[in-house]
């Protein structure tokens, strides 16, 4: 073989290595861009599924205080709902008292004037019997009045509670001014139909005066300081 085919030989032999050398670099680089892209897409994925887990969490985080807060409001409500019974009840039975002792009055308010009458149809006699009926019954009556009048301030004030837990304000601003009437010295009288005067009437004056009533009334309240801030506002 002569020198010329050796060169041509080892030529072809040369490109054959160098082509296999590209094509080696070629896949080489192909399979790096691929591991590369593999990489960066499970980076990717893994990403996804931290925020994902993140996201699972606060969802669970925020269900749990929903949870939470519905059993407190159920809770809350139920709470209120049997305050609201008992405090129904006990209106019940301070009407029906009321309502028996007003007859109870009716009656000896009768009574007193059928007294009354014998007593006028006997002028010329001094029947003691009659007369010390007649003080008798008078007495009765005198101390059934003040009890009468105290418990339906008592009534109205608490009738005056329930309206304002149901929200009905103009009803308990009604009610809490006939309970002043039978007691104007009840000083949480003043108080509620204060707040009722400044938060949902919004009369400020008539919120003033009873405002400054229940600090009259209770000089050394613990709240004098707040309650006197709200007058200041107010004026």
């Amino acid at each position: 073989m002569n020198n010329k085919v050796i060169v041509v030989i080892s030529g072809l032999i040369g490109l054959a290595s160098l082509i296999a050398a590209i094509i080696f670099f070629l896949d080489s680089n192909k399979l790096n861009s691929e591991l590369i892209k593999t990489k960066y897409m499970t980076q990717r994925i893994q990403e996804e599924v931290t925020a994902a887990q993140v996201e699972k969490d606060e969802l669970a985080k925020k269900n749990e205080k929903f949870e939470a807060d519905t059993v407190s409001y159920i809770k809350l409500n139920t709470n209120l709902q049997k305050e609201k019974e008992n405090l129904e009840a006990k209106l019940k039975d301070a009407q029906r008292i009321l309502g028996n002792k007003e007859a109870d009055l009716q009656r000896l308010k009768k009574a007193f004037e059928q007294i009354e009458e014998k007593i006028k149809k006997e002028k010329g006699s001094q029947n003691s019997k009659l007369m010390d009926e007649k003080k008798e019954s008078k007495e009765k009556i005198d101390s059934l009045e003040t009890t009468l009048q105290k418990e339906r301030a008592l009534y109205y004030y608490n009738l005056g509670v329930a309206y304002t837990q149901s929200k009905l304000y103009d009803e308990a601003v009604d009610v809490y001014e006939k309970s002043l009437k039978f007691n104007r010295d009840n000083p949480e009288a003043h108080y509620n139909l204060a707040l009722l005067y400044d938060n949902f009437k919004q009369d400020s004056e008539k919120a003033i005066l009873n405002y400054q009533k229940y600090l009259e009334l209770k000089p050394d309240a613990e709240d004098k300081d707040e309650v006197e801030a709200f007058i200041g506002r107010l004026k």
